[in-house]
C-alpha cells in the first residue's frame, strides 16, 4: 500500500512538516481560530491566519494555542489543528489515511507528554509515529566520527534544549526555559528605560529580527513606534548596538548553562566535546555575530549551520530519506 512518510517538528510555537521526496511543505504557527456556538464550533483559520487574528485581537473568534514548547496543552484543539494542517497540505483524502511520521521533539519531554502527543497524532490521522530527539536530527548532518560526542544547543522562542550525544548514545539532555521571548522582553524593557517609550514584545521582536547582532559597535538602525508618557504614538529608531546591549545577557546565561553542562560530563566525554564542539541551532542561533561571540566566550569549537532554524527538520528529513538506523525514543 502506498504510504506518505512525513517528518514533523513541534517547536516552541510552530509546527514544521517535511514530506519525503518533496522537502519542507509547511511551517505554521500553532494557532487555531474557531467560531464557537455553545458546545459546537467551526474552524475559522489555522496557522499564520489564526495568529494574525490573535495579534489583532479579533473579537468574533476564539483563539487556541494547543501546542506550546512541543507539549500538548489542549488535546481536543490539538487534534483539530493538526488535522486541518494535514488536510491543507495533502489534498487527496485517500492519502490522508496512509500517513506515518518521524516526530522530532526536545530531549526533556517525559513519557506522559510523549504518549499524549502520540495519541493526538493518531487521532489526527497519522497511523505510525516514531519519536526522535531534536539533537539526533541535527547530528545526522554532522560529518564526524559516529563514536564521538558533540553538544547540540537548540535556542527556540521559549526554550533552549541542550544535549550531548554520539550516534549511539545520549549522555545528557535537558530543556531550559530561556530563549527568544526573553530577548524580546529585554528589548521592551531597554526601550522603556532608555527611550522612555512603551512598546509591545511583538514590536521588540520585529526590531530584533531587523537589526539584532552580537557584533560590538554595529550601527544599523530600525524604526519602531512606541507610546510616550502622554499616551501619544511616537516614531523612533533603535540601533543594532542598543539591541545587542539588551539581549547579550540572555546569550551569556545560555553560555553559563553550557559551561555547567561541561562540568557535569564524564572526563572522556567532555574531552570529545572539547574536540568536536558545540552546534548552535534554532531561531535565536540565526543572529549575526553568534559564531564570533560564542568563540570568545566558550573555549570550544563552534558550529552554526547555514540554516539554523531548519536544522532539526532537515536532519529529520535526511533520516527519512536514508532509511538508516538511529536513536529512537521508546514509549
Amino acid at each position: 500500500m502506498f504510504n506518505i512518510d512525513l517528518a514533523i517538528k513541534f517547536g516552541s510555537n510552530q509546527i514544521i512538516i517535511y514530506r519525503k521526496g518533496l522537502g519542507i511543505i509547511a511551517k505554521e504557527p500553532a494557532f487555531l481560530a474557531v467560531v464557537e456556538n455553545g458546545k459546537k464550533f467551526k474552524v475559522k483559520a489555522t496557522g499564520k491566519q489564526a495568529e494574525k487574528m490573535f495579534l489583532s485581537k479579533s473579537s468574533n473568534v476564539t483563539i487556541y494555542q494547543p501546542i506550546k514548547n512541543s507539549e500538548i496543552v489542549n488535546e481536543e484543539m490539538a487534534v483539530v489543528l493538526i488535522s486541518e494542517i494535514l488536510k491543507n497540505i495533502i489534498r487527496d483524502k485517500f492519502l490522508l489515511t496512509n500517513l506515518s511520521a518521524l516526530v522530532a521533539v526536545p530531549c526533556a519531554l517525559n513519557e506522559r507528554q510523549l504518549k499524549l502527543l502520540k495519541k493526538v497524532l493518531h487521532e489526527s490521522g497519522i497511523n505510525k509515529v516514531t519519536f526522535v530527539q531534536n539533537s539526533v536530527c541535527v547530528r545526522t548532518n554532522m560529518d564526524i566520527d559516529p563514536h564521538s560526542y558533540i553538544m547540540v544547543v537548540d535556542i527556540g522562542k521559549y526554550i533552549t534544549d541542550i544535549s550531548v550525544l554520539n550516534e549511539y548514545n545520549f549522555n545528557f539532555g535537558r530543556m531550559y526555559f530561556i530563549g527568544g521571548q526573553d530577548m524580546d522582553k529585554s528589548i521592551t524593557t531597554f526601550i522603556a528605560d532608555n527611550h522612555g517609550l512603551e512598546v509591545s514584545d511583538l514590536t521588540s521582536e520585529a526590531a530584533k529580527n531587523e537589526v539584532a547582532s552580537l557584533y560590538n559597535r554595529d550601527l544599523y538602525k530600525t524604526e519602531y513606534i512606541g507610546i510616550d508618557e502622554n499616551n501619544k504614538f511616537v516614531r523612533n529608531n533603535i540601533s543594532a548596538n542598543e539591541v545587542r546591549l539588551a539581549i547579550v545577557n540572555i546569550y551569556d546565561e545560555i553560555f553559563k548553562l553550557i559551561e555547567d553542562v561541561m562540568q557535569r560530563l564524564p572526563k572522556e566525554i567532555s574531552a570529545d566535546v572539547y574536540n568536536n564542539g558545540v552546534v548552535f541551532v534554532g531561531g535565536a542561533s540565526s543572529i549575526s555575530g553568534l559564531y564570533e561571540y560564542a568563540k570568545k566566550k566558550l573555549d570550544l569549537p563552534i558550529t552554526v549551520p547555514d540554516e539554523p532554524m531548519d536544522s532539526v527538520i532537515l536532519g529529520a528529513g535526511k533520516l527519512l530519506n536514508s532509511g538508516k538506523e538511529f536513536l529512537k525514543i521508546n514509549i
